[in-house]
């Protein structure tokens, strides 16, 4: 019975239905998904009217996630031994065939990483995506759970133009948050999981250091960075991420 047990949560579901209802979107569309970090779905918002069109954009489209992605190429820099305070080039590209710009137009010859991630640096993140190399990114995303095509050795999957959906990138963040992955969406209650699960099919995890600096990376993002206009009373983790044309 447990398993057949609805997670969707009825207030929850309620309120992200109204935030959408009374988004200044115009003409655009927009899905929205809430999980707890054992996938658990609580919340869901496929489109703007189901009367008007049935497609759910929260598992049915691939869109680019844009720098969201941003999240997945830094944890696999903090898993190869970068930290925090590390400083990383923040100077235009002058030279190869790919020369990303930063959206702000904002150049330095430094930042350090957590400042980078913080304003969504472009240029940064396409070095660090070659520091670290695509395959070593492309495998941490498989580890947590996104399975949608991703091209080996293009630098442009470092600004999140590899699609996905929505409910893949969220499992990916779910999987961040409770440092234990892959996270496997749901729509009704987890079950306990036995004995023989868990030493067969043992979640992965990353190290308390590497998980104790990704928070801390995320948090500035939304306290001090480009994620501002989200913040809460509480803690905050979180990731802006845009693609043409906003």
């Amino acid at each position: 019975l447990q398993a057949h047990t609805p997670t969707l949560d009825a207030r929850l579901q309620g309120i992200a239905r109204e935030v959408i209802a009374n988004a200044p979107l115009g003409d655009a569309q927009a899905a929205l998904v809430a999980m707890r970090p054992n996938g658990e779905v609580v919340a869901m918002i496929g489109g703007k009217d189901y009367s008007e069109s049935a497609f759910n954009r929260a598992t049915q489209a691939r869109r680019q996630p844009g720098s969201t992605f941003k999240t997945i190429v830094y944890l696999a820099a903090l898993q190869q031994g970068f930290g925090p305070e590390d400083p990383v080039s923040n100077r235009r590209f002058t030279e190869g065939s790919y020369r990303p710009e930063n959206y702000d137009d904002r150049y330095s010859a430094f930042l350090t990483l957590e400042e980078a991630f913080a304003r969504s640096s472009n240029v940064a993140a396409v070095r660090m995506f070659n520091e670290v190399g695509s395959e070593r990114v492309i495998d941490l995303a498989r580890d947590l759970g996104i399975t949608s095509l991703i091209t080996p050795g293009d630098p442009s999957v470092a600004l999140g133009t590899a699609g996905m959906s929505l409910m893949e990138l969220t499992a990916a963040y779910a999987g961040i948050a409770g440092n234990s992955y892959p996270v496997r969406p749901t729509a009704f209650r987890a079950e306990t999981v036995g004995m023989w699960d868990r030493l067969f099919n043992a979640p992965r995890s990353m190290s308390s250091t590497n998980h104790r600096d990704i928070e801390r990376l995320l948090r500035t993002a939304i306290n001090n960075g480009t994620g501002r206009a989200a913040q809460l009373p509480g803690l905050n983790f979180g990731k802006t991420g845009t693609t043409q044309n906003n």
